[in-house]
Formats: structure tokens, C-alpha cells, sequence
């Protein structure tokens, strides 16, 4: 398992380079300050959990009030997903975390699970040649909004990039737009699909 890790991780590092927000490097006013600004790291992540939480009952889990740390993973079956929720299962089991893969077949049953609400992460890309398909998922009330989330301040600079045609404003707007889907940890960027 650890050398098909090593292997699986290799390709997506040489084929798909790490992603570092919510857009590819290759889409127009991709903000590329934010490259490293969320860099891997193990033992920090390690000393921030161990702040809150422990593993009391030595079971190789960090404990929350219900049992285990855990997350849920939507996994639907098309490109790469599977390989690298594998990987991501195997990278919080390092840190205490206990992930469960659930597996969809279809688009319609990802939409399924999906409305049960019972999940953490959903894997999902997008293509785009324009930034603005992000308001679909950040916006209040986006049509992929999964999450709820709701920023009035993040609603208007989507409206603003919307109605500018002015490059340099645009470029600015979706800056903001990225630092603050990033701060407020909607995403969880894995790699830049190519």
C-alpha cells in the first residue's frame, strides 16, 4: 500500500501540479500569491489538533464528544477522485483523523447524498475559462452552495466582478474573492487539474 501511495502520489504531482485555491493556474485572474500560503505540513498540523483534542482511549483516533475525530467523504467514481480520497483517508488517519469513503455511482446519487446534508467533503471540479463560476459555489444562495454559506461581503464582490469589464478590476476582485475562500476554509484545494 505504501509504495502505490508513493507511486499514485508521484503521478498526480508530475501530471497535476498541487492546487493552492479555488482556481487552476491556467484560468484567467488566478491569484498565484496564494501559492504555499497553505503549504503541507504535518507536524504543525499535529501540534494545532493536539491544542484541542487527544486520544484518550488509545485507539490511534483522536477523540471528539461522540467518538472518534471523523469526516465523511462523498466519492463519486469519475477521473482520479477515488485515488485521491484513498490518499487523503491515509493522510488524516496520520494525523488521528478517522475518514469515511462513501461511494456514489452516479451524479444523481452524489446529488442524493449530497441533500442528506451527512458529509464533510464533497470532491469536485469545475471548468471554466471565466472566474465567475465561482459564485455558483460561494454565493449565498449559489446553486452548488453545499455548504450554506453566506458572506454579504463575498456576495458583493461577486457582483461587482460581474459588472466591471475593466481587466485590472476584475483582477483585483477575484484576488479578494480567492483570499477569502481561502480564509474562511470553504475549499480544500488538492490539485490543479490538468
Amino acid at each position: 500500500a505504501a509504495n502505490r501511495d508513493a507511486i499514485s502520489a508521484a503521478v498526480f504531482q508530475r501530471f497535476s501540479p498541487v492546487a493552492w485555491g479555488p482556481l487552476s493556474a491556467a484560468t484567467p485572474f488566478y491569484y498565484a500569491q496564494l501559492q504555499g500560503q497553505y503549504a503541507h505540513n504535518l507536524p504543525q498540523a499535529q501540534a494545532l489538533l493536539a491544542n484541542t483534542f487527544a486520544d484518550a482511549d488509545n485507539d490511534g483516533y483522536l477523540d471528539a464528544e461522540d467518538g472518534d475525530l471523523s469526516l465523511r467523504i462523498i466519492v463519486p467514481p469519475w477521473g482520479l477522485i477515488p485515488d485521491v480520497a484513498q490518499l487523503l483517508q491515509d493522510q488524516w488517519r496520520q494525523l488521528g483523523i478517522r475518514v469515511e469513503l462513501v461511494s456514489v455511482a452516479t451524479r444523481s446519487a452524489l446529488f442524493t447524498e449530497v441533500g442528506t446534508g451527512a458529509y464533510n467533503l464533497v470532491p469536485w471540479y469545475e471548468f471554466g475559462a471565466d472566474p465567475a463560476f465561482l459564485a455558483q459555489y460561494f454565493s449565498t444562495g449559489g446553486t452548488l452552495n453545499w455548504t450554506g454559506y453566506s458572506n454579504s461581503a463575498l456576495d458583493g464582490l461577486f457582483v461587482q466582478a460581474a459588472s466591471t469589464n475593466d481587466p485590472n478590476v476584475r483582477a483585483a476582485l477575484y484576488a479578494q474573492i480567492q483570499q477569502a475562500i481561502m480564509q474562511e476554509a470553504l475549499i480544500l484545494p488538492i490539485r490543479d487539474y490538468v
